[in-house]
């Protein structure tokens, strides 16, 4: 016989098994409801209908339940073997006599081969066994040993995998919402386009885990371990990511509106063209990060480090950025209207083509060289400006009056000057040396 006529059998009784217990249901119902009318003789208060309205829930229920341990029992007796594994811990506490160090060696042993024979096992009946609706919802697998097992398209609603270890686990398009995965081993899974919409993964480790078009929405991340991840294209609607490790990962295009990534390391990590618009990103660490085209309207960056950030393009209306890291941060054509970078260090940082109004707060040293840049404004006074540290590559300095100007460190590549007052024949030829171009020579 087939599987696939097994799988059909299978799903003819069970249907007909729940057919026959929904009739037995209804019946037993109609019998009370017809029992209350012979006693009150057809005219029941309203007592007694809302009472035997609430018996008659409390039956079905109940009834429902039961059918939901056994299920759920027979599934754990086949991940039941807790208890026969052999725990490493166990063998620390073991007080071993040297006659007996044969014997422990050869039991160790056998542990093992017999928790590979389990392991094998399970994967077996589960594969073999069709986890439908009611296979593994709220079912209790806290510590169990799952590693790659096939659990693609399960149902484990409000299961309790917390503890366990499903790294390398199949789990594409799989059902975990309000799951606990808290503690839960996830190293290198699956999860495409799974739903783990409210689940707690607190302090887990994803590392390496493949979570493409996953509905994290409401989920609690925090502490989790997720370097080299992938959620590219993930829903990540009011997640918690707090001090979660995020390094190296691939969050580009991912929905993460009101998301909370406070003190998250997200170093190397590509975020573009992600929607974060009201995203809680203080004292995270963004260095090297890509967040071209991003949509951060309204985040929160206080604090944050984003030195050598990509930039480009990126949306940050009305974002909090006072005291943010930004040295040498690309930020060309990024929008900073009604920003907020009061106190920010923008050491090196490209400001060509980007967009800020008056409600922009920007330190005075800093809208300046953003005016120089982008031409607003035309300078021909710059006596006593303070330009360390800055980025001015390409600006055009010519016919402006120079005089006590700091350039210490200062990025001059193919930056303009020629007729400059006050300039020494010392701080020109540092300048030249620094690709700086004069067109007065």
């Amino acid at each position: 016989m087939t599987i696939a006529n097994r799988k059909k059998i299978n799903f003819s009784r069970k249907a007909k098994s729940k057919l026959i217990l929904t009739v037995l249901q209804m019946t037993l119902v109609s019998l009370g409801f017809l029992v209350m009318l012979l006693i009150t003789n057809g005219e029941p208060s309203i007592f007694v209908i809302v009472l035997s309205f609430i018996l008659a829930s409390f039956f079905v229920v109940f009834n429902q339940q039961i059918l939901l341990n056994k299920s759920t029992k027979k599934i754990l007796k086949i991940f039941g073997i807790k208890s026969l594994l052999f725990n490493n811990s166990n063998i620390k506490n073991l007080k071993i006599k040297p006659n007996q160090e044969n014997d422990v060696n050869q039991n160790i042993l056998q542990k093992k081969i017999n928790q590979e024979i389990i392991q094998k096992k399970i994967n077996q009946e589960i594969i073999r066994q069709d986890l439908n609706t009611a296979s593994l919802i709220l079912a209790n697998l806290s510590d169990a040993e799952l590693v790659g097992v096939n659990l693609s398209n399960a149902y484990l609603n409000g299961a309790n995998l917390s503890g366990a270890n499903l790294s390398e686990a199949n789990l594409n398009y799989a059902n975990l919402s309000d799951a606990n995965l808290s503690g839960t081993n996830l190293s290198s899974v699956q999860l495409v386009s799974a739903n783990l919409s409210s689940v707690q993964l607190i302090g887990a480790d994803l590392s390496n885990a493949n979570l493409e078009h996953t509905n994290l929405s409401s989920a609690d991340l925090s502490n989790a371990e997720l370097v080299g991840v992938n959620l590219s294209s993930a829903n990540l609607s009011d997640a918690r990511f707090m001090s979660a490790n995020l390094t190296n990962g691939n969050l580009s295009g991912v929905y993460l509106w009101n998301g909370n990534l406070n003190n998250a390391k997200l170093v190397n990590t590509d975020l573009s063209n992600a929607y974060m618009s009201s995203a809680k990103l203080n004292h995270a660490n963004l260095s090297c990060a890509v967040l071209k085209n991003a949509q951060l309207s309204g985040a929160k960056l206080r604090n944050a480090n984003l030195k050598n950030a990509n930039l480009y393009g990126t949306q940050l209306l009305g974002a909090r950025l006072d005291h943010a890291n930004l040295e040498n941060a690309n930020l060309e054509g990024a929008n900073l209207e009604g920003a907020d970078l009061r106190g920010a260090n923008l050491s090196g940082a490209n400001l060509k083509s980007v967009k800020i109004n008056q409600a922009t707060k920007l330190d005075y040293k800093w809208r300046l060289v953003w005016e120089i840049l982008n031409h607003k404004n035309k300078h021909t006074d710059l006596r006593n400006a303070d330009f360390e540290d800055a980025n001015l590559q390409g600006a055009d300095l010519r016919n402006t009056d120079l005089s006590n100007v700091k350039f210490t460190r200062a990025k001059v590549d193919n930056a303009l000057f020629g007729y400059n007052q006050g300039l020494s024949l010392e701080m020109k030829l540092e300048l030249k040396l620094r690709g700086a171009v004069f067109e007065d020579e």
